[in-house]
C-alpha cells in the first residue's frame, strides 16, 4: 500500500466504508477514489495548497456549474485531500466518440453554457485563491519573446518567421494585461466534463483556474470542439479541413457558436495568443524529447503555419 492509498483507506474508514471497495480513477494532479457516494481526492504533491483553494474557490460557483459539494477537507503527512459527494454519470470522455455530430454540437452548447456561468463570478471573490497564469504558460512576455529567439537562434525557423510568431505574441501580451478578466476554468477537457442522462452536469477539477480574459476558456472549448486529439496518429485533427458532408455541417455551426467570442480584433488577437502560447508547450516537450523529424512534430507545423503573417491553420474561424 503506498502512501496515497494509505490515506485513502484511513480516511474511508473514518466514513464506515473500505478501500477494497474504491474505483481508481484518472486523475493527473490528484490520486483520485470513487467509493459509494464519495469521490477522494489525494494531493500527489506534498504541500500543495490546490485542493483547498480550488474547495473554497468553488463556493463562488453558481449551482449552474454543476460543482459537487464538499465534505471535508484535510491535510495528511503534507498531503492535501478533499472528500465530496459522488455526481451520477461518468466523465465525457468516455461517451465523446460515441456521440454522432448533432450529439457533439448539443454538448458544446451546454458546454458554453456552464463556462459562461464560471466567467460570471465576481473575480474580487475568488482573487485571493486564484492563479493569474495558465498550468501551460506563465504568461512571461520576456520569456516567451526569449523563446522565439532561442527557436531562430537554432535554426527552426528563420528570422522573419519567428518576426510573426514575436508579433502575434507582441499584440497578445499588450492585451492580456489590459483587458477585463474573468474566473476562467482553465482546463476544460472531456475529462473534468460529467455526462449523465444524455447531458453535461457539471464541470469538474478547478485545480488549474485562472484569473485572464474570457478567450483563455474558449481556447480550451475550441480545441475540445473543432481539433480533437487523435492519439493513434499522435497529432490534432483539423475538422475544419474535412470535407464529409456531416462533418462540414457540424464545424458551419461550431463557427457561428463560437463567432460571438471572436467578434473584434482584440479577441481574435486574445484568442491567437493562447493558442500560439498553447502549441509552444507541445513544443517544448518534443524538443526535450524529439520523437521523429521535425515536420512530423504537430505543434511545430501548427506554429509555422502562423509565420505567414495570417491566422494559419485558425484562418477559417477567425
Amino acid at each position: 500500500m503506498d502512501a496515497f492509498e494509505k490515506i485513502a483507506n484511513n480516511v474511508f474508514r473514518s466514513y464506515g466504508l473500505d478501500l477494497s471497495t474504491a474505483e481508481r480513477a484518472v486523475g493527473w494532479t490528484n490520486a483520485v477514489w470513487l467509493n459509494g457516494g464519495y469521490v477522494l481526492r489525494v494531493s500527489k504533491e506534498r504541500g500543495s495548497e490546490r485542493i483547498r483553494r480550488d474547495t473554497e474557490r468553488s463556493k463562488a460557483l453558481p449551482p449552474s456549474v454543476g460543482y459537487p459539494k464538499n465534505i471535508a477537507l484535510g491535510v495528511t503527512d503534507g498531503y492535501e485531500w478533499s472528500l465530496s459527494e459522488r455526481l451520477p454519470g461518468m466523465v465525457l470522455s468516455s461517451v465523446w466518440d460515441s456521440l454522432d455530430w448533432m450529439g457533439k454540437a448539443a454538448a458544446i452548447d451546454q458546454i458554453i453554457a456552464i463556462m459562461n456561468s464560471v466567467h460570471s463570478v465576481d473575480v474580487s471573490e475568488v482573487e485571493h485563491l486564484t492563479k493569474k497564469t495558465a498550468w501551460y504558460n506563465p504568461f512571461d512576455k520576456t520569456g516567451s519573446l526569449a523563446d522565439i529567439e532561442r527557436y531562430i537562434a537554432l535554426k527552426l525557423f528563420t528570422p522573419k518567421q519567428g518576426r510573426a510568431l514575436s508579433d502575434i505574441l507582441e499584440r497578445f501580451y499588450n492585451l492580456n494585461a489590459s483587458v477585463a478578466p474573468v474566473l476562467c476554468h482553465g482546463d476544460i477537457t472531456t475529462d473534468n466534463l460529467l455526462w449523465h442522462d444524455h447531458k453535461i452536469i457539471a464541470l469538474l477539477d478547478f485545480e488549474h483556474a485562472v484569473i485572464a480574459p474570457c478567450q483563455l476558456d474558449v481556447h480550451s472549448v475550441f480545441n475540445l470542439a473543432l481539433i480533437p486529439y487523435d492519439e493513434a496518429a499522435s497529432k490534432d485533427i483539423i475538422l475544419f479541413n474535412d470535407d464529409r458532408r456531416d462533418i462540414k455541417d457540424y464545424t458551419a455551426g461550431m463557427i457561428t457558436v463560437f463567432k460571438p467570442f471572436l467578434a473584434t480584433q482584440s479577441d481574435k488577437d486574445l484568442f491567437l495568443g493562447y493558442n500560439v502560447l498553447f502549441q509552444q508547450r507541445f513544443f517544448e516537450f518534443w524538443l526535450d524529447k524529439p520523437e521523429g523529424d521535425l515536420e512530423q512534430c504537430d505543434a511545430y507545423q501548427k506554429l509555422l503555419s502562423f509565420c505567414d503573417g495570417g491566422y494559419g491553420y485558425l484562418s477559417k474561424m477567425l
